[in-house]
């Protein structure tokens, strides 16, 4: 497993207020999807490259959110950067969407 992005935000609220927003409509774990509000962990992957980590922590000025995205490929690991085209822009819309996580989770 390969770390390819990490963004995080912080939410100026308590921890267990940005816990009780993250997991509102979270669902459960199934197939591809691993929640764990204990640990204030929601996980996801795809079938062949892809898994992607939200987690929770506590954070001097309220709760620290962070995202992280994985290269999970046993073969061909080189093939998510054709089929994302080099991950162009990537970063910008990951910490474009972490901002707009972060506004939802303070309101």
């Amino acid at each position: 497993m390969r770390l390819l992005f990490e963004v995080t935000g912080v939410v100026h609220a308590p921890l267990e207020d940005v816990r009780a927003r993250m997991f509102a409509d979270a669902g459960e774990s199934g197939p591809h999807r691993l929640v764990d509000r204990e640990q204030g962990v929601i996980a996801y992957w795809g079938d062949w490259w892809y898994f992607g980590e939200d987690t929770l922590h506590l954070h001097p000025e309220g709760a620290l959110v962070r995202h992280r995205v994985y290269n999970i490929a046993r073969q061909g690991n080189w093939a998510p950067y054709l089929a994302n085209k080099m991950f162009i822009g990537y970063r910008a819309k990951l910490e474009a969407s972490m901002r707009e996580r972060v506004r939802r989770l303070q309101s």
